[in-house]
């Protein structure tokens, strides 16, 4: 069972506030929470409370109990009051944040992507979800971009957050630390030169804009090379641009292959 008590803050970790204050979220569903408790001992989550379905208890029993992991049980009807999603899995975890601190140096031998005011989770979580595929570490967003652990973008990384570090800094401060200054740095626009025919280092920094205004002015200082995905559509102007993860998925590709 439920309590009402813990029912109330699983609930509450819906808001970023809530989070932040309790340093807890909320991970659902039977994947993500398996991927989580496989080597407890290496990953960056510590798993808190596992709350289930009997049914689901049974089946994952030997697990559970081999992680050391309190498994409570809960109804469907419990669970759904906590869940964000329309049509809730019959586990949910509550897991503890990372107490990632970046170093600077960490981020000169790989590429990073960097994103300026990214909104919408389903983006991000897409973004980290390929970033993962591609096996890129680290992620850099602006601030103001949607927090790594709300539950939409939690659900829709299938897992993958626990793989890419994702760190929020002012990308100008960033961008201006001597260790960043080694690195070169692409800026992605609706013109700019051809991805396709453009230099690549073997480590680059490439920023993306918010998805409704792309990248500000005030980053231009840094941005050494402005590229674009070319359109190869033959059906008049075809669409006006890219989503921004479809976009993510193109420079990791052109990373990858070229490296």
């Amino acid at each position: 069972m439920i309590s009402s008590a813990r029912s109330k803050l699983l609930r509450s970790l819906q808001h970023k506030k809530f989070r932040d204050q309790h340093l807890l979220f909320l991970v659902e569903g039977e994947k993500i929470v398996r991927e989580l408790t496989d080597n407890p001992q290496d990953q960056r989550f510590r798993i808190r409370e596992i709350y289930a379905t009997p049914q689901w208890i049974d089946r994952n029993a030997e697990h559970v109990r081999l992680t050391d992991i309190e498994a409570v049980e809960a109804t469907q009807a419990e669970i759904k009051k906590v869940s964000t999603l329309v049509s809730p899995q019959p586990v949910v975890a509550l897991v503890s944040m990372p107490a990632d601190e970046l170093e600077m140096e960490e981020l000169l031998p790989t590429p990073v992507l960097a994103f300026e005011s990214i909104r919408d989770p389903g983006n991000l979580g897409t973004i980290i979800r390929t970033a993962d595929w591609y096996g890129m570490d680290h992620i850099v967003c602006s601030p103001d971009s949607t927090d790594v652990f709300n539950p939409k973008v939690v659900q829709s990384t299938m897992g993958a957050f626990a793989r890419v570090k994702v760190h929020y800094l002012d990308l100008s401060a960033l961008l201006d630390s001597p260790v960043m200054k080694e690195k070169a740095v692409y800026g992605t626009y609706l013109e700019g030169e051809n991805i396709y025919e453009t230099k690549l280092g073997a480590a680059p920094l490439i920023l993306f804009g918010n998805e409704s205004h792309g990248l500000s002015d005030r980053l231009d200082k840094h941005i050494q090379h402005r590229i674009s995905i070319p359109s190869f559509s033959t059906k008049g102007k075809g669409s006006e641009s890219l989503n921004v993860a479809s976009s993510v998925a193109v420079l990791c590709s052109e990373i990858k292959r070229r490296n």
